[in-house]
């Protein structure tokens, strides 16, 4: 910040210097003022808000006249050129983003959490550290406003303690235990109920070699939670204290919490009128202790804002989070599922992919216990029924459940009812006249009331007359009035007692306001099955540019009829999605013709992101260069990812069915790698039955394999054998069944099948001479099956082979998976400078294109390598970052045995056997748990020798044994001379 520049701070005393020059603020009032306007920054600050915030609950009666006095003191204290500014409802500051300390650390937080993601720790540190530099003490420190105190200053403070945390985070990845002792200390004292910082500690000082000071900090962490809140360590501190005890491996890695308190609540309405009493009963109830309240009431009623205003009130009382799902109970779209809602929440909470399960029962018990002892409360938004909420309410007391309905929901659950209607008179004409303004509100005062009476006291319907009023160049209310006396056409078609008929007379209005272009890209936004839809969605309906649609959207939020939801989405309320559905039949759009230009611009862009990131999955190959980057491409599956989903699910219904299992083929190495794994298996189970009514035989083996595809990225193999063996592939699916079916086979063991499976491969290459994808695949596969026997020199010869072939035919992914196969095979052979150069160039080329498990795996087998060659320190960094990637990331206990495996090699090597044995162990547990028998043989070789340096001898002995014979049975060569040599060397003879 120059002194050229204006620079304004909240985060500590008040802050205020225009080019360079301090700006004194003296007034109490003043600051109050200017605080308020500052923490809502660029956007407006109701008039009402100002006032509570200046005078608490106890307002004079002119304070409605002297605030306008202040805001002008302010604009002549802060000079030219003006900052601030009257809007409908309040008043703004507009400021640069780098203007306000607040945003700066903000700004700044979430570029760190950014660079921690990608593994750039010390890139984190250093801009956490920037970002916590802007607090100069405690918040508003100077500004004498009690609301302020009780409501925003905690919330900032809040911030300030997870970035801190976040920054101890990154620094116990960098090793710098002894730095962070002190600074959790002083923290764990001013903040002694924060669990968070108490495991922190314990690990730093375990990491540290103070194993003593670890349990003691625990014991401290007992009992401060025991006197101030009568309660024990919750299941995660408690879980680090027993790895503590039993020198769990996992304590070298990042902290051991996985909790994050997460907020998932919508922004607050802006001027929130009405609902006193309903909001005190509903707050009162939830700051008690637990409940569950059903919102009911009309659409259009305010039931969606009544339980984000809830939520945003007693956020306080649930520290460890807040859950919110529209579950689009009454929308147009398909009801989201259970498991869908269930599968969000776990991600959500922390629960790593590999630990979602895909069945509905299992989803339900495993959020239960994931809500076990916290306090977190959830919003159930739209809901249809009492069955579509009952899988959604935790087990046990603690979380407390908000349930917004049209319907009362009476049974069976048991919860408060609390019933919305309609505003009362005043309320209405309230909402109105803040948004109109004072000389409206003074001037055309009838006319407010009779435009409230006419919209029926209905929230939604009052909002959208405004839409149309505020954007209108005169505020002409009565004749405002006068056309929405009139109706129109449609409103003629509204039946007796219609509880929609008065907002559907304000829709009524507002469209016939519309511009013909705005008003058919209003209608043809009707026909989205998604949640969302960005502006390139928007022009593709309208089959028009994309700056034509972002200008038509534009104009479409100011008069309220779609709301941006993020930088390029948009939404309909449901009411306004069903109401431009009408629309666009009554109209005669062709709904059909829009629905498919949506549809075939998500393919074919989906088309593209598959070709620029899985080519070797691709089933259409690229006939050109890549128009998109790899980020691009990352972004745009991340922002249309449920839009997709939902086109899929809608043509698998409705129509074109080819289009819902040629979007899952485009698809599908997107949500393999990223964790989404209960709304593709659903999606796909829906593409499968599409393929099997239209009778595409082809089409419905592809969805099997994608099947089986994710089951094995559950871990579940025999799961992904039995898809495999349903489908009768031929043509096009055949080298993907056959490439999947090898693979498969070779983690199970089955060293015939993969072998048949590969070789089937090899010869298809023949026939697909333009699929160079195939031949790599086959030679891929063909030596992951030579090297596994021990066959080490064919190995080499087919993967070389591989490797050169997959440099040229653009397959960054086949190649990495050839190199690391080469770097294993050189690894084996004793050439560990060459594994380790090869296995590097694989995990690069896996950065590059975002493969992050496979990534995962690439790093322990560079640990192993590394080991062996004696860097024993850069082994051990490598294995951690390994298992911290893997754990992160889920979807896959077969590499995680591998990198347990690694972990315990290196630390054998370290001279810590006893905890080398125990990763082996946990190595053995998930390869037996997935059924992956190479890694089952592996764990037992690596336990021999770990027990033998930990003195064991007889535990050697037996795993030797066992080692032998499942290595012999299963054909694994290498590993048989390998436990034959051990055995020798233990003085037992072979049986």
């Amino acid at each position: 910040m120059t002194l050229s520049q204006d620079e304004f701070g909240v985060l500590g005393p008040l802050v205020v210097r225009r080019g360079g020059r301090v700006v004194p603020i003296t007034a109490a009032k003043h600051r109050i003022v200017l605080a308020t306007l500052l923490l809502g920054a660029n956007r407006s600050v109701p008039a009402s808000d100002l006032i509570r915030r200046v005078w608490g609950e106890l307002t004079p009666d002119r304070a409605a006249q002297t605030l306008p006095v202040y805001v002008m003191r302010l604009r002549r204290a802060l000079g030219d050129p003006p900052l601030i500014h009257t809007t409908p409802t309040g008043y703004r500051i507009d400021l640069p983003r780098d203007a306000l300390d607040l945003h700066r650390f903000a700004d700044l937080a979430e570029k760190g959490a950014a660079l921690a993601a990608v593994r750039d720790f010390e890139g984190a540190r250093a801009v956490y550290e920037q970002a916590l530099g802007h607090w100069r003490g405690s918040a508003l420190a100077d500004v004498p406003s009690e609301s302020l105190h009780e409501t925003e200053v905690p919330n900032l403070t809040e911030q300030r303690l997870r970035v801190t945390s976040e920054l101890i985070d990154v620094k116990l990845r960098l090793g710098r235990c002894d730095e962070v002792i002190a600074d959790l200390r002083r923290l764990t004292a001013q903040h002694p109920l924060r669990e968070r910082f108490w495991s922190q500690l314990m690990v730093a000082l375990y990491r540290a070699d103070r194993q003593a000071d670890a349990l003691d900090a625990y014991r401290q962490a007992s009992t401060a939670l025991a006197r101030e809140l009568g309660v024990d360590p919750s299941d995660r501190l408690r879980a680090v204290h027993h790895a503590i005890l039993t020198g769990d491996p996992s304590l070298h890695q990042p902290a051991a919490d996985t909790w994050a308190p997460v907020s998932q609540l919508p922004a607050p309405v802006g001027n929130f009128v009405g609902r006193a009493a309903e909001l005190a009963r509903v707050t009162a109830l939830l700051t008690r202790a637990a409940a569950t309240v059903v919102v009911c009431g009309p659409p259009g009623v305010g039931k969606t804002a009544f339980a984000t205003a809830v939520g945003h009130a007693v956020r306080d009382r649930y520290p460890d989070g807040q859950l919110y799902v529209n579950l689009r109970g009454h929308s147009t779209s398909a009801p989201l599922t259970t498991s869908a809602v269930l599968a969000r929440f776990l991600r959500a909470m922390g629960v790593r992919a590999d630990h979602i399960p895909v069945d509905e029962e299992d989803l339900v018990r495993g959020y239960r216990a994931r809500l076990r002892g916290r306090r977190v409360l959830i919003t159930l938004d739209n809901a249809a029924s009492a069955e579509q909420v009952v899988p959604l309410l935790p087990g046990e007391p603690g979380c407390s459940v908000v349930i917004t309905s049209r319907n009362e929901l009476r049974k069976p659950l048991r919860a408060t009812l609390v019933r919305l209607d309609v505003l009362r008179g005043d309320e209405a004409w309230k909402l109105l006249a803040r948004s109109l303004g004072p000389e409206a509100a003074v001037a055309q005062f009838d006319a407010i009331a009779e435009l409230a009476r006419l919209c029926g006291y209905l929230p939604l319907a009052l909002r959208i007359a405004l839409g149309n009023l505020i954007g209108s160049a005169h505020l002409d209310i009565e004749s405002y009035v006068d056309e929405l006396r009139g109706g129109d056409r449609l409103a003629a078609l509204a039946v007796d007692n219609d509880d929609t008929a008065a907002i559907r007379r304000a829709f009524d209005l507002s469209y016939a306001a519309l511009p013909e272009d705005a008003a058919r890209l209003f209608r043809l936004a009707g026909l989205v099955p998604g949640p969302d839809f960005s502006a390139a969605g928007a022009a593709a309906l309208l089959d028009a540019p994309v700056e034509e649609a972002a200008r038509l959207l534009g104009e479409l939020a100011s008069a309220h009829l779609v709301q941006r939801v993020g930088a390029d989405r948009f939404v309909l309320h449901d009411l306004l999605h069903d109401y431009a559905a009408d629309r666009a039949e009554f109209e005669g759009d062709d709904c059909a013709a829009a629905r498919r230009r949506l549809f075939d611009w998500y393919l074919r862009t989906a088309v593209e992101v598959g070709n620029v990131l899985y080519p070797e999955l691709s089933l259409s190959p690229a006939a050109g260069p890549p128009t998109m980057t790899a980020d691009a491409a990352r972004a745009w599956l991340t922002a249309e990812r449920p839009s997709v989903l939902a086109a899929t699910e809608h043509c698998a219904v409705h129509g074109p069915l080819p289009l819902s299992w040629r979007l899952i083929d485009a698809v599908s190495g997107y949500f393999g790698s990223h964790g989404h794994h209960v709304e593709f298996v659903h999606a796909i189970d829906a593409a499968l039955g599409a393929a099997r009514k239209a009778g595409d035989h082809d089409a419905e083996t592809s969805m099997l394999v994608w099947l089986a595809a994710e089951h094995r990225n559950l871990g579940d193999l025999r799961g992904a054998q039995r898809f495999l063996r349903e489908a009768s592939p031929s043509g096009r699916t055949l080298w993907l069944h056959s490439g999947l079916d090898g693979v498969v086979n070779l983690e199970l063991g089955d060293f015939p099948a993969a072998t048949a499976s590969f070789t089937r491969l090899m010869d298809l290459s023949a026939a697909l001479p333009d699929v160079p994808h195939v031949r790599i695949a086959a030679l891929a596969g063909l030596g992951a099956l030579h090297m596994m026997k021990g066959e080490v020199p064919q190995a080499v010869t087919l993967l070389s082979e591989g490797l050169e072939l997959a440099r040229t035919a653009d397959g960054e992914n086949l190649e990495a998976a050839c190199a690391s196969l080469l770097g294993r095979c050189h690894t084996v052979s004793g050439d560990y400078a060459q594994a380790v150069g090869l296995i590097r160039h694989a995990l690069a080329n896996w950065y590059r294109t975002g493969v992050r498990h496979a990534r995962a795996e690439g790093m322990a087998h560079l640990a192993t390598a590394l080991c062996l060659a004696g860097e024993h320190a850069e082994a051990l960094r490598t294995a951690q970052r390994a298992l911290a990637l893997v754990q992160e990331l889920g979807g896959s206990p077969r590499i995680e045995s591998e990198v347990h495996n690694a972990l315990g090699l290196v630390l054998r090597h370290l001279g810590k056997p006893g905890r080398a044995v125990a990763a082996h162990v946990r190595a053995l547990e998930l390869a037996t748990a997935c059924d992956y028998r190479y890694g089952v043989v592996r764990s037992h070789v690596h336990l021999v020798r770990a027990m033998a340096h930990d003195g064991r001898k007889t535990d050697a002995l037996r795993h030797a044994r066992i080692a032998h014979d499942l290595a012999v049975t299963s054909g694994f060569g290498s590993f048989v001379r390998t436990v034959e040599t051990m055995l020798t060397e233990l003085g037992a003879p072979l049986r």
